[in-house]
């Protein structure tokens, strides 16, 4: 008798852990998150063609480092590159083409979002978003809108610092880089490198949070 109760106790105690898990399952289902995946689609909606910007920089900025040979004597077009007096070549016209090329898809992505806007699929994604249950609960009083416009526009300073300091500076004959342009180039190629990449991953997501502001998913 008591073998028949505990093994129906057993029965009926499986039976609600998997309908607990079911509908844990159901609901993750139901919730949507902004991932690094949503950054790709904003960058791909405000490109004229997919990955388009992100192939023109492997484009500007391999040419250089191949063909930079026939360009011994460039003595660079911004101030910074102009600036670099230990620099060779085509390190400053590496320098050149990559602030140049960043300024150009500064303007424009933030031309094409303030402008155009993102697509539908994308915004849905915003609003599929903000219905989380799980989001950031905000204190009363608190203003979630004013903090996430004062990061986004950090995040944009931080670019167009960028874009002034490698672009219109002359700290190309600084203390500083003179001491790295004396040893190997490949430092200065990868910093370069790196410093395009994480200013672009910067914008897109200033961006990102411009668009969750209006939504209010953080």
């Amino acid at each position: 008798m008591n073998w028949y109760f505990c093994k129906r106790s057993n029965k009926r105690f499986d039976q609600v852990i998997n309908e607990i898990v079911d509908r844990f399952e159901e609901k993750m289902k139901k919730q949507h998150y902004i991932s690094h995946k949503t950054m790709l689609n904003i960058l791909n909606d405000l490109s004229p063609f997919k990955y388009i910007y992100l192939y023109g920089f492997v484009l500007v900025f391999f040419t250089p480092l191949m063909f930079g040979n026939y360009f011994s004597d460039f003595t660079g077009i911004t101030p910074f590159a102009q600036s670099m007096e230990l620099a060779s070549g085509r390190i400053r016209l590496l320098s050149d083409v990559t602030v140049l090329y960043f300024i150009m898809i500064f303007i424009a992505i933030t031309a094409a979002y303030f402008l155009k806007g993102l697509s539908f699929e994308v915004v849905r994604e915003f609003k599929l978003a903000a219905r989380n249950s799980d989001k950031l609960n905000h204190e009363v009083g608190e203003n979630p809108k004013r903090s996430i416009f004062i990061t986004a526009s950090l995040l944009i300073a931080i670019n167009l610092g960028w874009i002034w300091f490698f672009g219109f500076t002359s700290a190309g004959n600084s203390k500083v880089m003179r001491s790295y342009l004396e040893g190997t180039e490949t430092f200065i190629i990868m910093a370069i490198f790196l410093g395009f990449l994480a200013n672009f991953y910067l914008l897109i997501y200033a961006l990102l949070m411009m668009e969750g502001r209006k939504h209010v998913i953080f």
